[in-house]
């Protein structure tokens, strides 16, 4: 049997070899870090001043690095009608461990569900104030609470409902009409209007 000899090169020095005269950018974010329950009390505050209504705020579990012009989006949580919105919060100004930022939250839930009903059929109130809400937020600059004057309404065409919502400058009325229904399928369109 004939043997060879082989000249082993260890990967290490021929990889070290291949890099010399590299320069590499490892790409560590050293912007100062907060909590994110600090960033969800602040934007939960903010918009209760602005709504009246407190919403919960989810933006994970873990640090989130704060430079000007940069955002973080966290999920909003209606406590009302059980929607959720995303939020988008974007760094205006960075002062060392002092932020501040704006908030937006998105015009449609993540969860809408579509309205349904059997035909003849009664609805709990609530289905009809989340749908007032979900018709209501995106021509708002705020997510409403909306109060019906009901415990079930229901499902007719032309059907109404008394609700109200309550914004920054008082008291709203507004009108939920019933204005379609398909029996065969179930579902069921609403409107709504200023009394």
């Amino acid at each position: 049997m004939r043997s060879r000899s082989l000249t082993l090169v260890p990967v290490a020095a021929f990889a070290l070899a291949l890099l010399s005269g590299c320069v590499f950018n490892v790409g560590l974010n050293t912007s100062p870090t907060v909590d994110p329950a600090t960033i969800e009390e602040a934007a939960e505050i903010k918009l209760e001043e602005q709504t009246g209504v407190r919403p919960e705020i989810d933006c994970g579990e873990e640090d989130i690095p704060i430079e000007k012009d940069t955002s973080v989006t966290c999920l909003l949580v209606d406590p009302v009608a059980g929607l959720e919105f995303d939020v988008v919060m974007t760094f205006t100004e960075v002062q060392g461990e002092e932020f501040f930022f704006d908030i937006e939250v998105a015009d449609v839930p993540n969860n809408a569900q579509e309205p349904t009903a059997a035909p003849g059929a009664t609805v709990p109130v609530t289905d009809i104030e989340a749908l007032a809400i979900r018709a209501l937020a995106p021509t708002l600059d705020f997510v409403p609470e909306v109060l019906c004057d009901a415990t079930e309404v229901e499902i007719v065409v032309g059907n109404t409902v008394e609700c109200a919502y309550d914004s920054p400058d008082g008291t709203v009325p507004v009108l939920v009409t019933i204005t379609e229904f398909d029996p065969s399928a179930g579902t069921y369109s609403i409107r709504v209007t200023d009394r």
